[in-house]
């Protein structure tokens, strides 16, 4: 709800001028999108620029213009650039979280988490709207979720995290999503779950999770990585703002780490695993299919 103390008049909130990766970006987009509704302002669009971790042979500007197509969260908003060119002033806002907004100006923010991170309801209740905005462009197509399995996505960071040094703290070791996985198993039954693991490395790196009977998706192409979060009924959230957009866009039963964003409502902490209608829950979702669909 807007703050009902003061009713800012044509006054526009936009999130650009970052460089970091593409999950981040769209991230700090929704959290201002957020903070518009909460402050009672008007979202302003700025396309996604200067995306970080651009494949090799592809030129920057495509590389930002596929994240941007590929969410839509520009589709129904002003853009931004559409204010700036009235003539509004433009207000630079280092803390929005301590910021009170003006009347006839565009805001520009890098991110608002500072302000929805204590808002999770706020994330479940844009989560619709984002996935209207998802549809409206093409996704990867995915084989094998037409099986009558519950679908089991499992994100596990490596490459830029490990167990020592810097991004520790979004280290989770293997041990500890195997023992998850087995009890989300043994809850749904081994016949009738198909798992995915989505991470980098090689193989041999993920030879427990193999024996298993884990699925390895290994530096698979990021987009159809997403699709596959998004997809699937049961979706292991790692420490990362990638996986937790494609449980908040994707509406599955997620599992939440604990990490700097908050699990939304309704979402099943690592601990409740041993929950009794666990196995009820996740069947009921693979019957219903995924709400992207």
């Amino acid at each position: 709800m807007p703050f009902p103390f003061f009713r800012p008049k044509d006054s526009f909130i936009t999130c650009r001028d970052r460089n970091d990766g593409g999950g981040a970006q769209i991230s700090a987009r929704i959290s201002t999108m957020i903070c518009a509704k909460l402050k009672g302002l008007t979202y302003a669009h700025s396309p996604l620029a200067d995306v970080a971790h651009v494949p090799a042979g592809t030129h920057s500007e495509d590389w930002s213009s596929r994240w941007e197509q590929f969410f839509n969260l520009g589709a129904g908003e002003i853009n931004a650039a559409e204010i700036e060119a009235r003539g509004y002033l433009v207000k630079h806002v280092v803390k929005p979280h301590r910021f009170l907004p003006c009347s006839r100006r565009l805001h520009v923010v890098a991110h608002c988490h500072k302000v929805t991170d204590h808002h999770p309801a706020a994330w479940a209740a844009i989560a619709p709207e984002l996935r209207e905005k998802y549809r409206l462009s093409a996704k990867p197509a995915l084989p094998g979720y037409d099986d009558g399995h519950v679908q089991i996505a499992v994100h596990l960071r490596r490459g830029d995290v490990g167990s020592s040094g810097q991004f520790s703290e979004r280290f989770t070791a293997d041990d500890i999503v195997l023992s998850r996985v087995r009890r989300v198993l043994q809850a749904v039954g081994p016949e009738l779950a198909t798992v995915r693991l989505f991470s980098q490395g090689t193989p041999q790196d993920f030879r427990a999770f193999s024996e298993l009977g884990v699925h390895l998706h290994l530096d698979d192409d990021v987009f159809a990585t997403f699709q596959h979060f998004v997809q699937s009924d049961l979706l292991f959230v790692a420490k990362s703002t990638f996986s937790y957009l494609g449980g908040v866009i994707g509406g599955n039963v997620c599992i939440g780490e604990p990490f700097w964003h908050p699990s939304l409502p309704g979402w099943i902490r690592p601990e409740e695993l041993d929950r009794p209608d666990l196995a009820m829950l996740l069947k009921e979702r693979a019957r219903s299919g995924p709400l992207t669909a």
